[in-house]
This record gives C-alpha cells, structure tokens and sequence, in this order.
C-alpha cells in the first residue's frame, strides 16, 4: 500500500512540475489539461496505470458555468476542444483523436520524439 501511495505521490508531483492538470470527467474517465510536450508516452502510461486512484483521489466531477461557457480554442473542424491521446507503437508513439468525434488530429510523439509542430 506504501509503495502504491508513493507512485501516486510521485506522479502528481510531476503533473505538478509538467503543468498537468487532471480532473474527473463527467463520462467516468480522466480530463487532462496539459502542454502537448508534457503528455509522453511514460507519462500517460503512468496515469493509465493509476488511473483508478486517481479518479478516486479526485471525487466525483462537478459541473461549473465554465463547462457551459463557450470555448476558445478548436482543435478540430467539428468544433470539439477537447482530443484524446492514445498509445501506440507499444507506447513509443502517440495518436491525438477528437474527443467528440474521433477525427485524426496527429502524432505529438513519434517513436519517442516529441513532434515539432503545436497541433
């Protein structure tokens, strides 16, 4: 249970250190707001791992009037803001997908290399 404590502790202290922020989302999973060179293939193998404590570190989602106000950066055409980094390459790789539609968005890590673009 110690040892479990102390990798969350750890993994927090460097989504601290990253400018990751994490939160519940209302669907059950975990929202990740973070500069696109903090999400690494480790880091997001870390918090998939974790992801259980994290959610329960968390507490349920709350809705604010935030989530209602109208957003101010796209990352796709259908007008989401919001993308989902999945791991592939056995983790040497990232996929960003929309979050609402699931259209290719790009690859923000490529075998290990963080790409050069900022979408």
């Amino acid at each position: 249970m110690i040892a479990a404590h102390s990798a969350i502790s750890g993994l927090l202290a460097d989504c601290e250190a990253l400018g990751v922020r994490l939160a519940a989302a209302v669907d059950g999973g975990l929202t990740i707001d973070a500069p696109q060179h903090a999400l690494t293939p480790g880091l997001l193998g870390r918090l998939k791992a974790h992801k259980a404590e994290l959610l329960t570190m968390l507490g349920p989602p709350s809705l604010t009037s935030d989530d209602f106000a109208k957003p101010t950066t796209t990352v796709c055409r259908c007008g989401s803001t919001t993308w989902v980094d999945v791991s592939i390459h056995a983790g040497r790789s990232i996929r960003r997908d929309c979050g609402r539609c699931g259209r290719f968005l790009g690859f923000p890590v490529w075998y290990g290399e963080h790409a050069r673009h900022d979408g």
